[in-house]
């Protein structure tokens, strides 16, 4: 077994490459691909093929058996990403530093971002996931509130993943293909956006979302919710799976990535208008949570990103 230091400086180096994959043959997965999803990688390739993914934006799903060595690094996502954990444990790259994700737990991932994930110490790591492309639904199934990493039952997901694969594999209804992928895509939204945390956590991310240029604070969001900052902290690293301030470069960089894609305004405007007093401090908070600086989102370059 690898030393944790050793797993560091591995993993360390890896993310210093654009796309990385690197996986045990032993190792299983069962995979719905969208009919029109064009990707080289032969596990993509082995996927069982579905058109009415496409109707709900999803690129891939399914569910894996990874055994150690296994590590993924995706340079910049298309679309959002939803990741269950079934069994053993894993490791998410959550702005900027590695969260671990057991069973009973869920991480779902915007667009945009580097994606990286890996078995790290443990022997074996199961897990169902949803890819999503670029599209409407991928960039609107995130709330102010959504957590990034979160308890969830996995497997009513699992179900719904296994019943499509079956389905696919016998009559292949359209209208029962349908259903499963709506059930799989209920519990991704349903996770992203019902949130049954203390409201008092809910309405104060909202009300920052909505202004998200004023000078907040740990004084101001504590003021605002309400509650100590200390119990804010909390709260939040319980049911949002970030804290506070964390929270908040997280909802300014995604409004920033949406203006840099839809509008010419120049970026120090941008950095403004998110929140940040400089430039300098807006590209480091930018290159720290998605690995690009904010040019590459207007270069075009992020259009043909996989995973």
């Amino acid at each position: 077994m690898s030393r944790k230091s050793d797993l560091n400086h591995y993993s360390e180096t890896q993310l210093r490459h654009p796309e990385t994959d690197i996986e045990n043959p032993r190792s299983r997965r069962k995979i719905v691909v969208a009919s029109e999803y064009k990707d080289a990688r032969p596990w993509v390739l082995s996927g069982v093929r579905c058109k009415e993914l496409g109707l709900f934006e999803i690129a891939h799903l399914g569910v894996a058996e990874m055994l150690a060595p296994y590590e993924v690094v995706r340079a910049n996502q298309s679309g959002a990403f939803f990741m269950a954990c079934l069994g053993g444990q894993g490791q998410v790259l959550v702005d900027g530093r590695w969260r671990t994700i057991s069973a009973g737990q869920a991480c779902l991932q915007p667009a945009g971002i580097r994606n990286s994930f890996r078995i790290g110490l443990s022997k074996r790591w199961d897990f169902c996931w949803i890819r999503f492309g670029g599209g409407v639904r991928s960039n609107t199934i995130f709330r102010s509130s959504s957590p990034v990493l979160a308890d969830f039952d996995a497997e009513p997901l699992r179900s719904a993943i296994t019943g499509l694969i079956a389905e696919l594999k016998g009559a292949g209804v359209s209208r029962r293909n349908h259903q499963w992928i709506e059930l799989a895509y209920d519990y991704v939204r349903s996770f992203a956006g019902s949130f049954r945390g203390d409201a008092r956590v809910q309405k104060l991310w909202d009300v920052v979302h909505a202004r998200l240029a004023a000078p907040w604070d740990t004084k101001a969001l504590s003021k605002e919710s309400g509650l100590s900052f200390e119990h804010l902290r909390r709260l939040c690293l319980k049911e949002i799976g970030r804290s506070p301030m964390n929270h908040l470069t997280h909802l300014r960089i995604q409004q920033a990535i949406r203006l840099i894609s839809e509008s010419d305004e120049k970026m120090a405007a941008i950095a403004r208008e998110v929140g940040f007093a400089n430039g300098n401090s807006f590209s480091s908070a930018f290159k720290k949570c998605t690995g690009h600086a904010p040019s590459h989102f207007r270069s075009g370059a992020a259009s043909g990103a996989q995973e």
